[in-house]
């Protein structure tokens, strides 16, 4: 699986959120955001947008990032014990039906934004899922932002910044240091990157 900054990705499915639970200098509150172990990021992510709106039949509802792995309470203590909480997605479609459930995402998508702060992102921590952790341990409950989930075979996204474990992001044309302790140089840099972010 190769990855080139600046050039679309093969397809990829599973979660994604919005921009604004990234944040752009702190890993440990990403994760947070996100719902990942804290030192998930420690050694780096990709981040990927999403440029074009997804079809219904692309991605389910998994409400916010305060559930983990889209389902109900807490995270379970083994993966068995985990697939038993309800989901957030069959939640919807008992409440919906088929036909309320994807008028309800036809609506959504239409208010949805494909640039900005709430434009779609996918994040691809260098540190990959552990099987021998617990999902209580490895994803616990994060910060209550946006999260769906893309069906297989997925979509294609930017690969736009590859955030590395120094602190530095590289993207095609740039590499920004967000951490260097000089807050009066890195605060500028952290501004150029998010509005690239926001736009590309």
């Amino acid at each position: 699986m190769s990855f080139v900054l600046g050039q679309m990705t093969q397809p990829f499915g599973g979660n994604i959120s919005q921009l604004r639970a990234i944040i752009l200098a702190d890993y440990r509150a990403t994760e947070a955001n996100l719902g990942f172990h804290a030192g998930r990021l420690s050694n780096g992510f990709k981040l990927l947008l999403l440029k074009s709106p997804p079809r219904p039949d692309d991605f389910e509802f998994q409400g916010t990032t305060l559930r983990s792995g889209g389902r109900f309470g807490l995270p379970a203590a083994t993966y068995a014990e985990d697939a038993k909480r309800e989901a957030v997605h069959d939640s919807i479609m008992s409440e919906r039906g088929a036909a309320g459930y994807r008028a309800l995402q036809e609506h959504v998508l239409g208010v949805s934004s494909f640039t900005g702060p709430d434009r779609f992102v996918k994040v691809m921590p260098d540190t990959r899922h552990d099987g021998a952790m617990s999902p209580a341990d490895q994803y616990p409950m994060g910060g209550g932002f946006l999260q769906w989930d893309l069906k297989k075979p997925g979509l294609p996204f930017l690969y736009a910044a590859n955030f590395r474990p120094d602190g530095t992001v590289i993207t095609e044309k740039e590499t920004f240091q967000l951490n260097s302790g000089k807050f009066l140089a890195d605060y500028p840099q952290r501004q150029k990157l998010q509005k690239f972010l926001q736009t590309v």
